[in-house]
């Protein structure tokens, strides 16, 4: 969030519950604490929070962050796929390598 999301937060915050004072030490902690946060989610936790609590939120209780795209899982499913597929070319072709000894089960004792 930019500085003017930040202000708007606290004003809504302080027009709900009266007894919140800003200060510009609150200003500076919750600007830092929100540059990774996106407003719409934070807004909606707030307007969420003012229904249920007759206290003001701390940033914990409205923090909300965009969830990041993580490709690990479609990467994970891609290299089992490209793996189980050369497994069964190699069964085809022939290409496929002997199992180690250390790892049969004629090699164990």
């Amino acid at each position: 969030m930019g500085s003017d999301e930040v202000s708007s937060i606290l004003a809504k915050i302080q027009s709900a519950y009266p007894h919140f004072k800003v200060c510009d030490d609150t200003l500076l902690l919750w600007m830092k604490m929100g540059r990774e946060m996106d407003f719409s989610l934070v807004m909606r936790k707030l307007l969420h929070h003012i229904a249920r609590s007759p206290y003001p939120p701390s940033i914990a209780e409205i923090a909300a962050y965009r969830e990041t795209e993580n490709s690990f899982l479609e990467k994970n499913i891609q290299w089992e796929r490209e793996g189980r597929e050369r497994i069964e070319h190699d069964k085809k072709s022939g290409k496929r390598k002997p199992v180690p000894a250390w790892i049969s089960l004629q090699g164990r004792k």
